[in-house]
């Protein structure tokens, strides 16, 4: 990948999640948001991140350092108990899984990659969120296993129910297509080909497979927008982000629609731009929006290291 190319991917995930903050959690329809604003039910001022950039960045710091799951961790929680990789200090809106899955690493010292939790009901997008720089260093690696493994391996940090590592599988490797000159019509036929294929082995995972089945359906995109659900739930989140990608043509317009759906606003338009961004490495959000990033500067301190380093390799 191009330098340029992974920090307007990087950028354009920050801008989106901040786009989406003022608006989260409001009901579609109510409102019609155009460009980057303040308020919500967090009262942020304009141009703040949340959790969704804020584990990224953490994401982005350890894998230009290098360390183990365990300093990983150490830096979630640098973010969750003392405001690192924030813009203001001010931790807000984070997830209840992350949330436990970094305390019972700290407090009841749980493997790292054993903190996350297995319930059914801890199947929401915190990991997801972050994920999208680990298939930037994934990008030329051919072995789908190694690719699996670490994507696992990211994922169980905070969510270990096989659904949950079966969306982050489903998103890595769409990524991983897409950054290798895939269309999206290729994207999804190629995942959904070698992903069952390689998940013989894990039928946890495996048996997980239908609850993303809407994906792979010829007219997914083409579902109206009354058909798509927007909430924290993985399986609405990955859904959301694929549709809002099939049905734009603009990065500022797949940013806008996605986070007019409603509900997990941020965490959707995060994930959309990412998608968006794989498939048009030019594709950059209008300047007056990366401009109204609130210290922009801070996460350029961890983006400019991890291009050099992902570039140099």
């Amino acid at each position: 990948m191009q330098a340029q190319h992974i920090r307007n991917m990087l950028v354009a995930a920050m801008v989106a999640d901040a786009f989406g903050v003022p608006v989260e959690g409001q009901r579609r329809d109510t409102y019609q948001v155009t460009t980057m604003t303040s308020g919500g039910v967090w009262h942020q001022p304009v141009g703040n991140w949340s959790d969704d950039t804020a584990m990224s960045l953490a994401l982005i710091d350890h894998l230009t350092v290098g360390g183990t799951y365990a300093d990983l961790m150490e830096r979630f929680a640098a973010y969750m108990f003392k405001g690192a990789y924030t813009p203001t200090g001010n931790v807000f809106g984070m997830g209840q899984t992350c949330r436990v899955a970094i305390q019972r690493y700290v407090h009841d010292q749980v493997e790292p990659t054993k903190a996350g939790s297995d319930d059914e009901l801890s199947n929401g997008n915190g990991a997801l969120m972050r994920l999208a720089p680990l298939a930037i260093v994934l990008v030329d690696e051919p072995s789908l296993t190694k690719r699996r493994q670490l994507t696992h391996d990211y994922t169980c940090l905070t969510h270990r129910h096989p659904r949950a590592i079966l969306a982050s599988d489903i998103y890595l490797e769409l990524l991983h297509a897409l950054l290798n000159g895939a269309t999206w019509s290729q994207a999804l036929k190629t995942t959904a080909t070698i992903l069952p294929v390689a998940l013989q082995k894990q039928p946890a995972i495996l048996n997980e497979w239908p609850a993303f089945k809407r994906l792979w359906q010829p007219g997914f995109g083409q579902l109206p927008r009354t058909a798509i659900r927007s909430t924290a739930y993985v399986v609405d989140t990955l859904e959301a982000a694929v549709w809002v990608n099939l049905n734009s043509t603009e990065l500022s317009a797949a940013i806008q629609l996605a986070a007019n759906l409603g509900g997990d606003t941020d965490t959707i338009a995060t994930i959309s731009a990412s998608l968006f961004t794989a498939v048009h490495p030019a594709a950059m959000v209008p300047l007056a929006w990366a401009q109204a990033l609130n210290h922009g500067e801070l996460a350029d301190e961890f983006i400019r290291p991890f291009v050099a380093r992902v570039t140099m390799t």
